[in-house]
């Protein structure tokens, strides 16, 4: 179920609003360590990128196309082209438990995934494509630095919309709701009223051992945090789709399977998928297109 919202960029006609550009490849953008020595790396690693220019959507669709043909420059221009990306999301987990340096250097892990899996035919910008990849990457290594509170991600869903809901009654009563109140604004089953409870007993237990006793809240990281509020439909989004791709064809559902490593490996490039099934690359891109196409039509109903 984790892997779904890997496929979630393509189901949906609005992209994203581009916030910048993204980051490196395993040349000398890999790391911002790697600058030239003699002022602070980091602060030249970000002069450098800040005078990459963005791409187009024409020119990022021609660089999709020359990266699943193998072009290493094209794979390396459409890293450069996006460094900012990377940089943009670390700043979000700012004071979780890693240097911000750190986290770009893992971002950009992530972002080079998403160039691998990066289909250009499809109508979705790569900066929509790459967040996922990014946030993954930096979740991934502050989750091994032992700074986050591990919870599933419907739970994190599930209290993310609590606390918004306890912010739109605060405002609409003028006082603070009880639980009662904020469970029935949500339409929630007393057993989901009582996993929010758990799920709030697990962070305030993690915050009342953090150092010193006195982990401040902001200094804490839910494997959840970094989903933006207009995200939080994720868990529903993940059960329509499983529930439509369910209803596709076994060809559809093993290209989609393997494009968006829907069962916990790694996304498969297009000429991968057309070896295993004996099809011809642009032969597989279509039946994608078509699939998603389809899926996006059972979903819209």
């Amino acid at each position: 179920m984790t892997t779904i919202p890997r496929l979630l960029p393509y189901l949906t006609r609005k992209n994203a609003a581009e916030a910048g550009a993204v980051k490196s490849t395993r040349s000398e953008f890999h790391s911002p360590k790697s600058v030239p020595v003699g002022r602070n790396p980091f602060d030249t690693y970000l002069a450098e990128i800040s005078r990459i220019p963005l791409l187009t959507r024409s020119a990022e669709k021609d660089l999709g196309h020359r990266i699943g043909e193998g072009d290493p420059a094209a794979r390396d221009e459409m890293a450069r082209a996006n460094l900012r990306l990377v940089v943009w999301i670390a700043h979000a987990y700012a004071g979780k438990g890693l240097d911000l340096e750190d986290m770009v250097e893992e971002g950009n892990l992530g972002l080079l995934r998403a160039i691998e899996g990066f289909d250009p035919e499809m109508n979705t910008r790569f900066s929509t494509y790459a967040t996922y990849w990014v946030n993954q990457a930096i979740r991934s290594a502050l989750n091994k630095s032992g700074h986050v509170v591990r919870l599933p991600q419907y739970m994190g869903t599930l209290l993310a919309k609590w606390r918004q809901s306890e912010d739109e009654l605060r405002a609409k009563l003028g006082r603070e709701a009880s639980r009662e109140e904020v469970a029935t604004h949500l339409g929630l089953t007393v057993h989901q009223t009582r996993m929010v409870a758990k799920g709030e007993k697990a962070i305030a237990s993690r915050r009342a051992t953090g150092v010193g006793g006195d982990e401040a809240q902001n200094d804490l990281l839910v494997d959840w945090a970094a989903v933006p509020m207009d995200e939080l439909s994720v868990t529903d989004d993940v059960r329509a789709t499983l529930e439509a791709l369910a209803q596709l064809g076994d060809r559809a559902v093993t290209i989609l399977r393997l494009r968006f490593g829907l069962d916990g490996g790694e996304p498969a490039t297009l000429r991968s998928i057309g070896k295993q099934l004996g099809l011809t690359r642009e032969r597989v891109r279509q039946l994608e297109r078509d699939a998603l196409a389809d899926l996006r039509g059972r979903l819209e109903r």
